[in-house]
């Protein structure tokens, strides 16, 4: 049975086309959420299971293949009137842009989105209005990320200026690592784009979602992540947590506030992420888009803004503002590792949904690579503050430890 809604006088005219998804135990949340906002169509790389329910109709392609995705909608649009498009990873936002274009589709403007893809644009532009950011350096070459790497110091970050996939930053130490990174940067970057050198900023990690408001957008969330080091050198979030009281909020609020402003983002769902350095935030990225929904589902549970309809409404044109009703802390704990560990999740893992009374654990059917690791499931946990939460996934993933090593 279809789950999703049938149209409303104040509803949408069409359909919205939603580019890609991932594991249910992340994903589902979202797809409930969106299917009520109107009737969905999925473009996925694989035919979809699980989604079915949500969809009114589906098509396979390759997500980083624009022109692909824009043949594959057309033919959808001969069924079914498109309304809107949404897009979660950064890395789908061009075929976004060219299905926007093709149908008049309401969303960023081109300048925004060039200002959001492209890691050194947004760098310039932020630094032309005053807005601390990373600083992130264009190079095309070694030679230019030598340079640089001198220019800004070691450690160092150094990334796609546009990446085709996610986690494709690497932490580098030294010049004797660095030729290794850059070649991996660039593998993952979209073709003419190069690659950025950034310093590797100390502080706090933080994230700030923001919502529409009558006077603009506002920030109605922040989340902090902590990066597995298993990983390294490539950062990859283990631990990511969203408080509804965050003592970061006032300074992470003006410093997101006039990063939006700065690359002309006025309308619609936004996440900003920063460091929280000893002198003040620094800007890192900025998406006109959620990128995660699992932190969508988590930004719901603890501040009531329910961010996943939202951006389904602004994709349709739709005005949606959220109610906030601050109920204290989530967070998630993501079951990760190499692929030479024995496996992360005790054999009868998915019948015992609950860790502990404040735990949860999603299992995922089967592994999937996330850059250089691989996930087996996730932990969710709720709370009453940010250490709260911190104790109980700690608690809860040593559990979890301890029964696979008893298995």
């Amino acid at each position: 049975m279809n789950t999703h809604a049938s149209r409303r006088g104040d509803g949408p005219t069409g359909h919205l086309v939603v580019l890609g998804s991932g594991p249910q135990a992340e994903w589902e949340h979202a797809m409930q959420r969106l299917a009520v906002v109107g009737p969905l169509l999925l473009i996925d790389a694989q035919t979809p299971t699980w989604q079915r329910p949500h969809l009114a109709g589906a098509r396979t392609a390759n997500l980083l293949d624009p022109p692909r995705v824009l043949d594959e909608v057309r033919k959808l649009a001969s069924t079914w009137p498109i309304a809107g498009v949404l897009a979660f990873h950064p890395v789908h936002d061009r075929a976004a842009a060219l299905l926007r274009q093709e149908f008049a589709l309401p969303g960023p403007s081109t300048a925004t989105i060039e200002a959001t893809t492209l890691r050194h644009r947004a760098a310039q532009l932020l630094t032309n209005a005053g807005v601390d950011n990373s600083g992130a350096v264009h190079a095309n070459s070694y030679d230019q990320a030598l340079e640089a790497a001198h220019q800004v110091g070691f450690p160092l970050v150094c990334k796609p200026a546009s990446p085709r996939t996610r986690y494709a930053a690497r932490r580098v130490t030294g010049i004797p690592s660095l030729a290794e990174a850059l070649s991996a940067a660039t593998a993952a970057t979209w073709p003419g784009t190069g690659t950025v050198i950034e310093p590797l900023l100390d502080g706090i990690e933080a994230t700030a979602y923001t919502v529409d408001s009558p006077s603009g957008p506002k920030v109605v969330a922040i989340s902090h992540t902590t990066f597995d080091p298993q990983a390294e050198p490539a950062l990859l979030p283990v631990e990511v947590v969203v408080d509804a009281e965050d003592v970061c909020a006032p300074a992470v609020e003006d410093s997101a506030s006039r990063a939006l402003s700065a690359l002309g983002h006025r309308s619609g769902p936004a996440q900003i992420r920063m460091r929280l350095t000893s002198t003040g935030p620094r800007i890192i990225s900025v998406a006109t888009h959620l990128t995660d929904p699992l932190l969508g589902m988590l930004i719901e549970q603890v501040t009531g803004a329910d961010l996943i309809s939202q951006a389904g409404r602004h994709a349709l044109g739709l005005t949606f503002l959220t109610d906030e009703n601050r109920l204290g802390a989530a967070a998630v704990h993501f079951l990760q590792g190499s692929g030479a560990t024995p496996r992360l999740l005790p054999p009868n893992a998915a019948a015992h949904s609950h860790v502990t009374p404040y735990a949860t654990l999603h299992p995922y059917p089967a592994e999937r690579r996330v850059g250089p690791l691989r996930r087996s499931g996730h932990l969710l946990v709720s709370g009453t503050d940010y250490p709260q939460c911190i104790a109980r996934l700690r608690s809860a993933a040593a559990e979890i430890r301890s029964a696979r090593l008893s298995a």
